[in-house]
C-alpha cells in the first residue's frame, strides 16, 4: 500500500472515531436577571441556573468539609460599575452522606439555581466572571469537572 492510501485511510478512521465520540454535558447553565427595566442603584439578582441530565449531581459552593467532591465556585471581575451583596447563595439543596469521602455533601438533582445580588452603581454595567464545578454520576460515579464564563450585560435606560 502506497503511503498516500495510508494516510487517507488513516484520516478516514480519524474522522469516524471523532464522530462516534460522545462528549459528556451533563449540566446545562443558563445566565438571567432577576427583573428587567433596571436602574442605577437597583439590587438585581444575578442567576444561575442548571439543567442536569438525570443520573447526575452538581455540588453547591457551601460545603462544610475539607477534602470531599469539588465545590462549585464563582469569580466575579471586579468593576466600578456595581457592587456584589454578600456571597453566591444555593437555592434548594440537598443534603447527603457521601460513602467515598466520608462526609456529608450538599448538591443538586435534575436541576440547581445560584443568586448572587448586586447593586448597580453606574450606567449599563457589565458584569463578568467564570464559574467552575464538579458533578457526578450517581449510576457509575462517574465525575466530570467542568467550567464557563459568564457575562451580564444590564441596560440602564430605564427612568
Amino acid at each position: 500500500m502506497n503511503i498516500l492510501k495510508q494516510i487517507v485511510l488513516y484520516c478516514s478512521l480519524l474522522v469516524c472515531i471523532t464522530a462516534t465520540a460522545q462528549i459528556l454535558e451533563p449540566a446545562k447553565w443558563q445566565c438571567n436577571l432577576s427583573k428587567q427595566n433596571i436602574k442605577q442603584g437597583d439590587i438585581v439578582e444575578l442567576i444561575f441556573n442548571i439543567k442536569l441530565d438525570t443520573t447526575w449531581h452538581l455540588y453547591s459552593n457551601i460545603q462544610n468539609y475539607k477534602i470531599g467532591p469539588l465545590p462549585t465556585t464563582f469569580e466575579f471581575e471586579p468593576n466600578g460599575s456595581y457592587q456584589l451583596i454578600g456571597e453566591v447563595i444555593p437555592i434548594d439543596t440537598k443534603k447527603e452522606y457521601d460513602k467515598v469521602f466520608e462526609v456529608h455533601v450538599n448538591y443538586f438533582e435534575h436541576s440547581a439555581e445560584f443568586r448572587q445580588k448586586v447593586k448597580i452603581l453606574s450606567v449599563s454595567p457589565v458584569i463578568k466572571g467564570y464559574y467552575e464545578y464538579q458533578v457526578c454520576s450517581i449510576v457509575d460515579g462517574k465525575c466530570i469537572l467542568g467550567d464557563d464564563e459568564f457575562e451580564f450585560k444590564i441596560n440602564t435606560n430605564y427612568k
